[in-house]
């Protein structure tokens, strides 16, 4: 396990991944472990869901290795996914060929968005989490 994962104050927890479809794979993994390390083992369903759309916009549009942080907040958590694309997101209407991911995000997020960074753009969004369960 990672050192800065089993850190006695979460967050921000960072990674950079692929620029290729593997991404998506290593984002959900790499939230289910924070989560885990931080909040005992609990369902993040939503939450790898998340990072894998996110994870997935980049690679698929914007292009490049995106990357990914997890920072604790009070009562949940806040995913960002950076990439070196100016140009935000847009949302499209879902069908057989996808288009459901920022769909996915605005529905299982308590609130999300973009911000100018560097050359690029983050798309953030935080979430509300179970308390992690008291030992004993």
């Amino acid at each position: 396990m990672d050192s800065i994962i089993s850190a006695a104050a979460p967050g921000p927890v960072t990674t950079v991944l692929p620029a290729d479809l593997t991404a998506e794979g290593e984002a959900r993994r790499f939230v289910a472990r924070v989560l885990s390390a931080w909040r005992g083992t609990l369902p993040y369903e939503d939450a790898t869901l998340i990072a894998s759309e996110l994870v997935a916009n980049v690679v698929r549009h914007a292009g490049g290795k995106p990357t990914l942080s997890i920072t604790s907040t009070p009562g949940g958590i806040r995913i960002e996914c950076e990439d070196g694309n100016p140009a935000p997101p847009r949302p499209k209407t879902g069908g057989p060929d996808g288009g459901w991911g920022l769909a996915l995000v605005e529905r299982l997020s308590q609130r999300w968005g973009v911000l100018a960074r560097g050359a690029g753009k983050v798309v953030w969004c935080e979430m509300r989490l179970p308390p992690p369960k008291a030992d004993g």
